[in-house]
């Protein structure tokens, strides 16, 4: 028979002492919670058929489609001497990253039965879930990009180290944007309300549509405040190359990303004891 455990002076039984887990250990074990949360999330949102995640290739395929016809009906000739199919999948593709990013309403409340496992935080969540949009939304990005390069509609990229830092920069800044509107989102029905209607209006001066050399010289400079508009010039300057005039600093974008990251994770434990204190 095995011996009973030792018990305290208390009379409870005394837990025996664990190893204390290494930072490998701790890593793997984090690695694990994440990776099980994204397979919950691509479940939970796609299906388990293949038609669920098919549709976010097929989604932008379709919207592309109709946005290149207008666009090339209204400029035959092209823009600024830059093809509007090109021009119009370069400002599409980082617009359904942010958008995909930024709309975290309520993700808290939702994965709140998943608190209960005592390895799940709620950044945990959080970042499975850029993650999970992230894959989605750049793996949907590059089937559609090569289907039209495929059939000659846009030209490959010119610089594409420099398309895939602005690729990052728009993760980084997106992901700081989603912790901010995850808490946000739990401390006001009000704030939860006008997330998306900011998404809209923030869109026309986001750079999606236009190019900073293409404004007025009197209007650059303004719209060089907005952090939006210097991903999107990286982005295409990486993606024509010296065939446009493109002005971003990577370093104003870095500052606000980390800002926006430092707000975001702040909103969110504010936000913890809304969710039972976890």
């Amino acid at each position: 028979m095995q011996p009973a455990p030792a018990k305290t002076s208390s009379g409870s039984p005394r837990r025996p002492n664990l190893p204390e887990p290494t930072l490998a250990t701790r890593l793997k074990i984090q690695i694990d919670v994440i990776s099980a949360l994204m397979i919950r999330n691509i479940v939970a949102k796609y299906g388990r058929g293949s038609l669920g995640f098919l549709w976010l290739i097929v989604e932008p395929i379709f919207l592309l489609s109709g946005v290149i016809v207008i666009w090339t009906f209204l400029h035959p000739s092209g823009a600024h001497g830059v093809s509007v199919a090109a021009f119009v999948i370069s400002g599409y593709l980082p617009l359904t990253l942010w958008r995909h990013l930024s709309g975290a309403v309520r993700v808290m409340s939702m994965g709140y039965g998943l608190l209960y496992h005592r390895r799940i935080t709620v950044f945990d969540i959080i970042l499975a879930r850029t993650l999970t949009e992230i894959a989605g939304v750049s793996t949907a990005g590059l089937v559609v990009f090569f289907m039209l390069l495929s059939v000659g509609v846009v030209p490959w990229v010119e610089d594409p180290p420099l398309v895939l830092a602005g690729w990052l920069m728009m993760c980084w800044f997106g992901f700081g944007a989603s912790c901010l509107v995850a808490g946000l989102s739990e401390k006001s029905e009000v704030l939860e309300n006008l997330i998306q209607p900011t998404q809209y209006l923030i869109m026309p001066i986001s750079g999606c549509f236009f190019m900073v050399s293409w404004l007025p010289k009197s209007v650059q400079d303004y719209a060089l405040l907005v952090p939006l508009v210097h991903i999107y010039e990286m982005f295409r300057a990486g993606f024509f190359g010296e065939t446009v005039e493109t002005r971003y600093s990577t370093a104003y974008v870095v500052i606000w990303s980390i800002a926006l990251t430092g707000l975001g994770i702040w909103a969110m434990a504010s936000s913890r004891k809304l969710l039972g204190g976890r």
